[in-house]
């Protein structure tokens, strides 16, 4: 039976071992289906930001041209001069701020004379022709933005509102060598093209995120024209750019990975460290999209073509289980854990069913080899249990014993009265020989003890001690009389006849039992011709 559970253990294992490989296999598609879905949705929401960017610098192109001919109109007015409200208060400020519309009257007490003069001049002319383009160009629905132009010199900013040139004006000094106009400049950006860039407000913690193109006329560079998002107009876009019933917190960050926008979307507790930060930053190093993984946050990242940005999104696992893929996770999880209990409850099933098929084959076992009345071997028994370890032993004794006037003690009794007596005698038997001694009821009320690695001498010995054992134990009736047991004996060594059988001996041993029964019972009969009694 042992052999027969270590298979059924060994099956069960195997069982449980492949089903979690290909439960564990099938998790694996879920897991890259799951981080493709988070992709889609990243891609998703990227393509749209970076649709509208490029919207909007398709935009200051078209600007810029119709700027650029707007300046070169051969109509353009004549005398050059600069409007009051920029040079009367401002003394000599480098920056000087006018809201749009420009003015159309020109002071004489300007600083600005000649060819510089003209310049300015022109591109003042150019900004009032083109102002009505000015919403054109921003767009009033989606990721609304103010349309500005600086001068290369400084001389003024101009755009539609008064608050974005006091943003522009405390986000950079286009006097200094820094931000856009360092971008701008024809030894950085010989082609041209347009850029991004992201500018801190002084005195806070926001910032304007910028798209610009230089502006050259006649070759030479005069200008920046651009387009400035606030945070919170960059943060309301992306929030609407979001997939529907999204289930992760997206966040836009510049190339060095500072935040641009507070998260929006399914937003949680979790927070990007340095470490993840610097992660991301190396595998952006390697690809323009990625994923990684924190516990039980999954986080997806990539790059915003030509903003110089990255969108990255996070989601725990609470969040995860809401979506389809967590679902089904869920759902995988539980079929195999339905089944590992199927798997347990069958395994404990069928051991039970197998250790009681061997319980009952060894009560099977035991019936058929011991007597029911007396729990000692049955003859059956007793020869196929001595038959098997006899060849074990050079010398082994067998001791043949009937107990005196059994069918007298029936008559006059009863049955019952007998039973009782083959169960005493049977006791008595036991605690006077050795414990390796084997025990066997081969009849009525005959009985056979095999002594293995002994000899005549320790038979007999083992022979008269039974014989004493059952003569000073009576048995005790009911009404508390006391009835005598005895037996007789007869003993026979196979060290007496090597030659003979395990049943040759018995049969001798038989032949001396009767003998002693001839004699006058209970005694001990070990030679044919003499027997010892006590």
């Amino acid at each position: 039976m042992a052999k027969t559970l270590r298979v059924i253990h060994l099956v069960f294992i195997f069982v449980f071992a492949l089903t979690t490989f290909l439960f564990w296999q099938q998790g694996q598609l879920f897991s890259h289906g799951y981080r493709t879905s988070q992709l889609s949705h990243l891609e998703s929401v990227i393509a749209r930001i970076e649709s509208k960017a490029q919207y909007k610098v398709d935009n200051l192109r078209y600007l810029k041209r119709i700027f650029i001919e707007a300046m070169d109109d051969p109509l353009f007015p004549g005398v050059a001069t600069v409007p009051s409200e920029i040079t009367g208060d401002v003394g000599d400020s480098p920056l000087w701020i006018r809201e749009l519309p420009l003015p159309d009257t020109l002071t004489e007490d300007s600083k600005f004379h000649g060819a510089n003069a003209l310049q300015v001049r022109q591109q003042l002319y150019a900004l009032r022709k083109i102002q009505g383009l000015f919403p054109l160009a921003t767009g009033a629905n989606e990721l609304t933005a103010d349309l500005y132009y600086i001068s290369r010199d400084g001389e003024f900013i101009v755009s539609l509102s008064q608050e974005m040139n006091s943003l522009l004006e405390s986000s950079y000094n286009p006097h200094e060598e820094q931000g856009s106009f360092v971008l701008a400049s024809p030894l950085l950006n010989p082609q041209r093209e347009p850029f991004w860039t992201r500018q801190n407000i002084a005195k806070t913690d926001d910032t304007l995120v910028n798209a610009a193109i230089p502006v050259d006329f006649r070759g030479e560079w005069i200008g920046l024209l651009g387009i400035a998002f606030e945070n919170d107009a960059v943060q309301k876009f992306l929030a609407e750019s979001l997939p529907e019933d999204t289930q992760s917190a997206y966040q836009l960050f510049d190339e060095q990975l500072i935040p641009l926008t507070n998260a929006v979307g399914s937003v949680n507790k979790f927070q990007l460290t340095a470490q993840h930060l610097q992660t991301i930053r190396e595998m952006l190093e390697v690809s323009s999209r990625g994923t990684m993984r924190d516990g039980s946050v999954f986080i997806t990242f990539g790059r915003v073509v030509g903003t110089r940005s990255v969108l990255i999104s996070t989601q725990t696992l609470s969040q995860g289980l809401h979506e389809d893929f967590g679902r089904f996770s869920i759902l995988l999880i539980a079929m195999w854990g339905i089944f590992v209990l199927f798997l347990w409850g069958s395994h404990r099933v069928i051991c039970r069913l197998v250790r009681n098929m061997g319980s009952l084959q060894r009560e099977m076992q035991r019936h058929a080899l011991h007597d029911d009345l007396t729990g000692a071997l049955n003859r059956r028994g007793f020869f196929a249990k001595t038959s098997q370890i006899s060849p074990n032993y050079v010398d082994y004794t067998l001791v043949q014993l009937d107990l005196d006037h059994f069918k007298k003690v029936n008559d006059v009794y009863g049955h019952l009265v007998g039973d009782n007596v083959l169960i005493h005698a049977t006791q008595h038997i036991q605690r006077a020989i050795r414990s390796q001694d084997i025990l066997g009821r081969i009849g009525g009320e005959e009985f056979c003890i095999y002594l293995p690695n002994s000899d005549l001498k320790a038979g007999i010995m083992v022979a008269t001690r039974v014989k004493w054992e059952l003569e000073s134990s009576a048995l005790v009736l009911d009404d508390g009389r006391k009835l005598p047991v005895t037996a007789s004996l007869g003993v026979a060594s196979h060290s007496e006849y090597p030659e003979y059988t395990l049943d040759q001996i018995q049969s001798l041993a038989d032949m001396r039992m009767y003998t002693a029964k001839e004699r006058g019972r209970n005694q001990v009969c070990w030679q044919d011709d003499e027997a010892i009694g006590t």
